[in-house]
């Protein structure tokens, strides 16, 4: 029983930890404004392209990140630094803002999908440094198979909210999607600078 409960925090924790990394509310922002004029049938099937390509990508940096580390020679510590510095910077953009511009018409959906809103809108480089570096402290099988599943969970979640990004803007407005845009970044700069706290004790202590 106690194992059951410590599996379900983990996913839950993950799960969360992933979501407010995916900067859902700056996804949906930014998902409205290149999809500006489109059919709501067009924006929906574009909402589930943009959730399973952004899973695809988390998935196989999480799963073989280790791989690309050791052909690199990159020390765990010297990633989770950079990434949690990549992180901060994206925090700073969220919370300061940046516009997005609409998409021209004439551009190839299945693109959009891919580039540059499943990457690197959704799973952007700090994101997918945190994978990286999450992948490689959790050694446990049981431990990357929950992790598997919150990854997925987690996309999947994205993709709901643009689904129904028709029905959230009209429900919330752009300007309070605005505005939770800014707390999301707040909570990742939180993150940022945990990852970057720990990424730099672990570099001072190998010298």
């Amino acid at each position: 029983m106690h194992s059951f409960l410590s599996s379900i925090h983990f996913f839950l924790a993950f799960f969360l930890r992933l979501f407010f990394l995916f900067t859902p509310f700056f996804i949906l922002s930014t998902f409205l404004a290149l999809t500006g004029g489109e059919l709501p049938a067009v924006r929906r099937r574009l909402a589930i392209s943009i959730s399973g390509n952004a899973a695809l990508v988390c998935l196989l940096i999480f799963l073989f990140g280790t791989w690309i580390m050791r052909a690199f020679g990159i020390t765990v510590a010297a990633f989770r630094a950079g990434s949690g510095l990549l992180l901060m910077l994206s925090a700073v953009t969220l919370v300061y803002g940046a516009n997005q511009k609409k998409q021209e018409s004439s551009a190839n959906l299945n693109e959009l999908a891919l580039v540059p809103l499943a990457v690197p809108v959704t799973a952007g480089p700090a994101t997918l440094g945190a994978l990286m570096v999450a992948g490689m402290d959790t050694e446990s099988m049981l431990l990357k198979l929950i992790s598997v599943l919150a990854i997925i969970a987690a996309s999947a979640a994205v993709g709901l909210m643009l689904f129904f990004s028709d029905r959230i803007e009209a429900l919330l407005g752009r300007p309070r999607i605005a505005i939770l845009s800014k707390i999301t970044g707040l909570i990742l700069s939180a993150i940022a600078a945990q990852m970057l706290v720990i990424g730099i004790r672990e570099l001072w202590n190998t010298f």
